[in-house]
């Protein structure tokens, strides 16, 4: 279960044992696998807007978790609530990336500040969604997600080409 939401994200994304987050699949962050909100967020960056960037990416990501876990949020819910009742040991190294990940869009979304440190929210992008059940999202499409778990398409037509992509 996370810790405190509070408090600005420190540290290297390491995972716990030393692996750097998301190492194995992280290779795959490239040309063939990119989430829409990787190149988003970049874009976003580019032009120096990176607090509207982690406006962006923090709620695609809550989404993004909750349709690979299949989460079912209540009607009224806050990010605290989600983050303190929603992560669960089986979502692995998200539990720990989304609350730093929260830390960056709270002073964002609620308070007066309006940038935030660009790389570590790249870095922090970058290891949430090479994390297994969130690069699986994005794995066989270069757009739309995999619908995930009980509606599970399957794997992905024999024509569209999927050399290069080492599953996690």
């Amino acid at each position: 279960m996370p810790g405190p939401v509070s408090g600005a994200p420190r540290g290297s994304l390491t995972r716990p044992g030393g692996a750097t987050s998301g190492s194995a699949p992280a290779a795959n962050l490239g040309s063939t696998y990119a989430p829409p909100i990787l190149a988003e967020v970049d874009q976003l960056v580019a032009q120096g807007k990176t607090g509207e960037a982690v406006l962006l990416a923090y709620p695609t990501v809550v989404e993004d978790v909750r349709r690979s876990f299949g989460l079912r949020l209540p009607r009224q819910w806050t990010h605290r609530e989600f983050l303190r009742e929603q992560l669960r040991a089986d979502m692995g190294y998200i539990t720990q990336l989304l609350p730093r990940l929260y830390a960056l869009y709270e002073p964002v979304r609620y308070g007066p500040h309006r940038e935030v440190p660009a790389a570590l929210l790249r870095d922090l992008l970058r290891a949430i969604y090479a994390e297994a059940p969130m690069y699986n999202l994005y794995r066989y499409s270069t757009g739309a997600p995999r619908v995930g778990r009980a509606g599970d398409t399957g794997p992905p037509p024999r024509s569209r080409p999927t050399a290069g992509v080492v599953p996690p």
